[in-house]
């Protein structure tokens, strides 16, 4: 099976790095049994990052009214479709679903996507360095969301 891990994030923007670091720890773990790719660029163009690949497990961060920093939520594409108050069709803010379909509408193989979204304290600041309750949460993070990826692996080369 094709795998990929993607992170999402942005590198001058607090918490919002959180996606391009544990992604890049977890890459570590996972060697050479799936590719491992950042990203900081809108989503319309990762029709191609994602394009021949069988399953793509993404990571980035979200700020949910209520959340917890550190806490991470699993999610489908579908679940995470920007509503009709986001402001329309952009780079963006394109949902995975839309971005599937756009793909699929342009003759490209799709994958399987799960998203693992991070919750944050300050996705919007600009700045050097997480916040410290979203850093210290960062361990636990890439042992757990490895340990997904690995059950998720493990259930698909079975099956």
């Amino acid at each position: 099976m094709d795998a990929l891990l993607l992170g999402l994030g942005n590198d001058i923007k607090r918490d919002d790095v959180i996606g391009l670091e544990v992604t890049e720890a977890l890459g570590e773990r996972f060697g050479d049994r799936i590719d491992v790719e950042t990203y900081t660029s809108g989503r319309l163009m990762l029709i191609q990052e994602l394009s021949g690949y069988d399953r793509v497990f993404l990571v980035d961060a979200i700020k949910t009214d209520g959340g917890t920093p550190g806490d991470y939520y699993e999610f489908s594409p579908s679940e995470v479709e920007p509503g009709a108050d986001s402001g329309g069709l952009a780079t963006h803010n394109v949902g995975l679903g839309t971005l599937q379909t756009l793909g699929e509408a342009m003759g490209q193989s799709m994958p399987a996507i799960t998203i693992f979204a991070i919750e944050v304290e300050n996705p919007f600041e600009y700045g050097e360095g997480m916040t410290d309750v979203v850093s210290e949460a960062v361990p636990n993070l890439i042992e757990e969301i490895g340990d997904d990826i690995e059950a998720t692996l493990s259930v698909t080369a079975t099956a």
